[in-house]
């Protein structure tokens, strides 16, 4: 059996930020990831995480699982280890994560609907792309429809800058989107200082982590 201290269980839209704070760090914890887009199905992630948990018990035998989510739709919820200790940050979801806490969040927002992209937003679930699927699969009434139901209470693109990947290109194509959708864009400054904290091997703010004793669940 592998002497394994911490296994790191992340998910892979945050790889930019995690992969910076192991390297900050000096982790040297065993890393699983999973994939992206688990968050929008809290059932399907819930799952996930309960499975990749009870096989790294089995298989690793760490002192300590770390959780690189938020709540993401209480998906955490009810989840527990059974030998060791199991830490995640006392957040709603990435988002806060990167922002610091809901109470800068919601002043970033101003009270216009954000979508808050980093580099790790992409694939088939980017509201382009969702835009771009609406008009093929619909005729143009029943697209917009769907489209205003989905992203009506939406008006800007945030992106975060967490100076943790090259922020030139991402501007470039979360500028193009917002145009496409007709959104306001803005860029805000970000950090990976929750990954970093969660890494750094402990003592954790009760006030930012939840920290749980084998057995005892989320």
């Amino acid at each position: 059996m592998p002497d394994v201290k911490e296994v790191f269980i992340v998910c892979k839209m945050l790889e930019a930020e995690a992969r910076a704070a192991i390297e900050e760090t000096g982790s040297r914890a065993e890393v699983i990831w999973l994939e992206l887009g688990l968050h929008n199905r809290p059932k399907v992630l819930h799952d996930a995480l309960r499975e990749q948990i009870a096989r790294a018990e089995a298989e690793l035998a760490p002192e300590r699982i770390l959780l690189g989510y938020g709540f993401c739709g209480n998906a955490v919820q009810g989840l527990k280890t059974e030998r060791c200790q199991l830490v995640l940050p006392r957040i709603d979801d990435c988002i806060t994560l990167f922002i610091g806490s809901r109470r800068r969040k919601a002043a970033l927002e101003g009270g216009v609907g954000t979508l808050f992209q980093t580099s790790g937003w992409d694939g088939d679930e980017t509201p382009l792309e969702q835009h771009r699927r609406l008009f093929e699969e619909y005729d143009e009434e029943d697209a917009q429809d769907l489209w205003q139901m989905l992203y009506g209470h939406y008006g800007r693109i945030g992106l975060l800058d967490t100076h943790c990947y090259e922020l030139a290109p991402v501007l470039e194509s979360s500028r193009k989107t917002a145009e496409l959708l007709g959104f306001e864009h803005c860029v805000y400054d970000a950090s990976n200082r929750f990954l970093t904290e969660l890494l750094s091997g402990g003592p954790w703010n009760d006030a930012r982590f939840i920290v749980k004793a084998p057995g005892e669940a989320i």
